[in-house]
């Protein structure tokens, strides 16, 4: 079977094959297209007619050159995208046909051929002519590094100090990740926390410093090589404002944090994972922003709420260069982020949930995992919630 690559072909290449018109062509034809008109399957209404014998449905022989298209030329991959048929002259049962098609044209850009399509009986009667159209779908080799299926991943966790992100550093580093950590505030913790790790580096950086984020993967590339995972973990510790109090201040910091850093980390971090062929963004986010929102918490989860957003647009962007975006929403956790909530908020939560309990930095770090691991590599532009139950969707 010939193997459709364009540059196999040249105007004037021809392929050919004989068949011969009898009694069974016509009858699975008749039994597969219902058609049934007596002159090409009664012998004694075609006595009646001037050709005195049963002629062969036109098509019978014709649907013949998918044959010869996708075996032959152009082969395997060719799709038959249009064709026309002339036929000159009838053929009858018995007949033997040389089907041929010629190579009459080849548009690269479109990657098709024309072809010249010809029928020719045993007498040399030239009985049918046509052209038709094939495109040819060759097999693309998927854009990657050769090295990359061998090389340790690597991931970068903003917020990683403690809470959420430290359970996340930990469960991907005993995944076998390089782990860098962001801090802006505690850099103590995470450096204490990636000393837990042989490969493991804490840095210093402000999530909602666009500038310090898009500096931060060439930092850590430098340490462990590309990096291939980003998990957005880091939020603004101040949760509370008004929708509307007429102060912007801290909705811009939540969006600094939640969209204009992560932004320009993943901005740098593009080029190594298109070249890799492969690269997972995760966003956390919250249930907050799926549902009725809580009162009083307006800059938070509207920001949680674009991040969202934006991790959908990350993975309809950059889908087809292998680059997955994902969303892990969980629900209340027992992190040092509820320290503002009062503990009978917090236990009416928890008996109020299906689970009976709120969730842990390790609940979160474990579907973190699982989205950054291969057994989720047809997972994208999903949003993840890990509310025991608290919130189904």
């Amino acid at each position: 079977m010939g193997e459709a690559k364009l540059e196999n072909w040249t105007v004037g290449d021809r392929a050919e094959i004989e068949v011969t018109v009898d009694d069974a062509l016509v009858a699975s034809f008749t039994d597969y297209s219902g058609d049934r008109n007596p002159l090409h399957v009664d012998a004694a209404y075609a006595e009646t007619t001037r050709f005195k014998r049963r002629v062969a449905h036109g098509m019978s022989y014709a649907s013949l050159f998918s044959r010869l298209i996708g075996n032959d030329l152009p082969g395997s991959g060719a799709l038959w995208l249009s064709q026309n048929f002339r036929f000159a002259k009838p053929a009858f049962i018995g007949d033997r046909l040389r089907l041929s098609v010629e190579v009459a044209a080849i548009n690269a850009t479109a990657r098709t051929l024309e072809l010249a399509c010809r029928a020719v009986n045993q007498l040399g009667d030239e009985i049918m002519t046509g052209t038709g159209e094939v495109m040819l779908l060759e097999a693309e080799e998927p854009a990657h590094d050769a090295a990359a299926e061998d090389r340790q991943r690597v991931a970068i966790v903003t917020g990683g100090s403690r809470g959420i992100g430290a359970a996340i550093a930990r469960r991907l580093a005993a995944d076998g990740f390089a782990i860098a950590v962001t801090a802006r505030s505690s850099l103590k913790e995470a450096e204490a926390l990636c000393g837990e790790f042989d490969h493991a580096m804490a840095v210093s950086c402000d999530s909602a410093d666009a500038v310090a984020m898009a500096g931060l993967a060439d930092t850590v590339s430098q340490r462990f090589g590309p990096v291939d995972t980003v998990i957005l973990n880091a939020s603004d510790r101040d949760l509370y404002g008004a929708a509307a109090d007429g102060d912007f201040t801290r909705f811009s910091r939540h969006f600094e944090t939640q969209i204009a850093g992560p932004h320009a980390l993943v901005s740098a971090c593009l080029e190594s994972m298109k070249a890799a062929g492969r690269g997972t963004v995760i966003g956390i986010g919250s249930t907050f922003a799926l549902g009725a929102p809580p009162a009083g918490m307006a800059p938070y989860v509207v920001a949680k709420t674009a991040l969202e957003a934006y991790i959908r647009c990350l993975a309809a962007d950059y889908g087809p260069q292998g680059i997955r975006a994902n969303l892990v929403a969980p629900s209340m956790t027992e992190t040092a982020l509820l320290s503002g909530v009062p503990d009978r908020t917090r236990k009416v939560a928890a008996a109020q949930n299906p689970m009976r309990r709120l969730a842990m930095p390790e609940d979160v770090a474990g579907a973190v995992a699982f989205l950054a691991s291969d057994d989720a590599s047809y997972v994208n532009g999903h949003v993840l919630t890990v509310s025991g139950g608290g919130v189904m969707t």
